[in-house]
Order: C-alpha cells, then sequence, then structure tokens
C-alpha cells in the first residue's frame, strides 16, 4: 500500500529495479508507488512516463499514485478528472499533507467527483502527536462533508486511531494502515539505531504500539504497509536532527508482522493474511491480483540487511528475529 521507488530523481537512494526485487523477495507481488518523486508525479505526462519506466524495469506489479497538488506543494489541486482518465486510482502528497484545510476540502471534492481514493500522510511539520491528531481528524470530517474516500497512512497514535475507528463505526469511507516499524518499537529504538530508527510519523510510545496492535487485529486497520523509504548510508550518518526521514521494510513486513501478530496469538492466519492482500486490495477498489508465494511458516527469520534487494539498508531491521520466510513468488 505505500512504497517509495525513487525514481526518478533520486536513483542514489533507490529505484525501480531494485526496489521491486526487495518488494518480491518480500512476497509483494503489487505495490502503491508514492508520488514524491523528483519532478513530483502530478500531471498525466508525467503519471505515463511512470508506467514506461514500470514496464521497462519493474519486477512486480506497480500501481504509481498521482499528487493531490501541483508540484506536491500543498497549494493547487491536480487535474483529478484527467488523470482519472488515464488509468490513476489514488491521489498522494505522500512526505507532507496539505496544510491549507480549504486546498484539502477542494481536492477531497474533485476526488470524490472522480471516484479517487486520498492516501494521506497526516501529520503537522514538527511531526507531533498533535498534529497526527488533528489532520486524522481533519481528513475524517471531510470524508463526511465530501464523500470522498480517505486513506490514512501509517497512523502511529492511539487517539488518531481511535478517531478512526469512530468514523467507521459511523459509515463514513475511511481507511487506515500501520507499519512493521509502529508496531514492532516505541522511541527507545532511537538510542540502538540512530537516524536507522527516525521516521515520520516518529515511533512513539508503548501504548501507542499496542493500539496499532489492537486495531490492525480488529481491522480498524485493514493494512499492513512498509512505507518502503531507501535512503543513502551518507544521509543517514548526518546529526540527527538533519537526517532523513524513512527506513526500509519491504523484506522485513512478513517475518516481523507474523511473528507480532500471528504467532503472539492476537490474530489468526487467515486475518493476517487479509491485512497484507485483499485488505489494500478493498481499500484501493482493485481485485485481488492471483500470485503465488511459497512460504516456510515453521522457521525463525534471523534478518541480515545484507541479504536485502534494496538499494539502501537503513533500517533498525538487522539483527531483528521474526518468523517465517518468504521462499519465492511466481511473476504475476
Amino acid at each position: 500500500m505505500h512504497v517509495h521507488l525513487r525514481e526518478p530523481g533520486q536513483t542514489a537512494k533507490g529505484d525501480i529495479a531494485h526496489e521491486t526485487a526487495a518488494a518480491k523477495a518480500g512476497g509483494f507481488g503489487t505495490i502503491v508507488a508514492m508520488a514524491n518523486t523528483t519532478p513530483p508525479t502530478d500531471t498525466v505526462e508525467r503519471w505515463l512516463a511512470m508506467q514506461e519506466r514500470f514496464a521497462r524495469d519493474a519486477q512486480v506489479q506497480v500501481i504509481q499514485c498521482a499528487c493531490m497538488t501541483r508540484e506536491r506543494a500543498g497549494q493547487e489541486p491536480v487535474d483529478a478528472a484527467a488523470l482519472k482518465a488515464v488509468g490513476v486510482i489514488a491521489l498522494s502528497d505522500d512526505g507532507s499533507t496539505p496544510q491549507d484545510t480549504g486546498v484539502m476540502r477542494e481536492v477531497a471534492y474533485r476526488a470524490a467527483e472522480a471516484g479517487l481514493l486520498l492516501i494521506d500522510h497526516c501529520e503537522d511539520p514538527t511531526s507531533s502527536r498533535r498534529g497526527e491528531i488533528d489532520f486524522a481528524t481533519r481528513d475524517l470530517e471531510l470524508a463526511r462533508e465530501t464523500g470522498a474516500r480517505f486513506h490514512l497512512q501509517h497512523l502511529s497514535a492511539a487517539e488518531a486511531v481511535e478517531a478512526l475507528r469512530d468514523a467507521q463505526k459511523d459509515g463514513l469511507p475511511v481507511s487506515g494502515e500501520a507499519t512493521p516499524h509502529h508496531l514492532a518499537f516505541t522511541a527507545e529504538a532511537v538510542t540502538r539505531w540512530g537516524t536507522n530508527a527516525k521516521m515520520a510519523p516518529p515511533l512513539r510510545e508503548e501504548r501507542d504500539r499496542q493500539a496499532l496492535l489492537t486495531a490492525v487485529a480488529d481491522g480498524t486497520l485493514a493494512a499492513i504497509a512498509t512505507d518502503h523509504a531507501p535512503h543513502t548510508a551518507e544521509e543517514k550518518a548526518l546529526p540527527f536532527d538533519q537526517a532523513p526521514n524513512g527506513i526500509i521494510g519491504l523484506e522485513a513486513a512478513f517475518p516481523v508482522c507474523y511473528q507480532l501478530l500471528v504467532k503472539s496469538g492476537l490474530m489468526t492466519w487467515e486475518a493476517f493474511l487479509d491485512r497484507l492482500t485483499a485488505g489494500p486490495a478493498r481499500i484501493l477498489g482493485i481485485e485481488v491480483p492471483s500470485i503465488q508465494v511459497e512460504l516456510d511458516l515453521n522457521a525463525d527469520n534471523l534478518l541480515n540487511t545484507n541479504n536485502f534487494h534494496s538499494k539502501s539498508s537503513n533500517c533498525p531491521w538487522d539483527g531483528y528475529l521474526g518468523w517465517g520466510k518468504v521462499l519465492s513468488l511466481k511473476p504475476f
């Protein structure tokens, strides 16, 4: 549901060939690529150019988001109708969100009219708890007002999760996701991993982690999404306040989350599988693509980033003991 491929414009971090190879190794036959490329994927021409790149280099199916706003600047809504006409199914300014509610309201009305999903990064520039709660609440209110479908990305605060749960009880067309790193870690992980545990939103408290685990188990968060975000070693070696946010996660997601959610007894295998497959497909409004994944569910899995396929290795997964292994994925 949530992957950064870094191509075009940021290929020192990652590229379509490497990051889709990581997706395949992680057992994902379809991924959703964010639009914060350089330049941003905000027009029909740029979106179509991405399709050519995928046809040439992608090892799995890629659904490319288009931006919510021109140049992903949060000021002028994109032409949702024109993007829909060429095959776009979702809009996202991921990495940020329009800070102006008036702009976001216009984005929502246009998306609702075109039948596009809005995938939103609910966060203020300081990555504060209050900011996440406020922007999540704003989006939920706009869903009620406009009828637009909103998907809230990488929720990290217990209060935002509870707001989403309440909105779903009211029948609003809203969904959310949790990342493996927010399910596995709290802010204490930064002590060990430094900038390789720096992400947006940040790791929070144990009560937040438990709220996320519960929400994935009960279906409030219908998708597990990696927010796979490659960065170079040089970038992550910068002082903490200067280093970029984000970690890779495609090849860690299955063993980390299987151990946390199924081996722990929080949810059944069938429900867990739904969060990785049918749940995201329902959110996107697509049929579940047919793939065959060979798994070993009877062994622990000590993760080693030296074996990962991503172009970058920025993450806190090296040495993490998960459970279950992806052995192979047959082409889609």
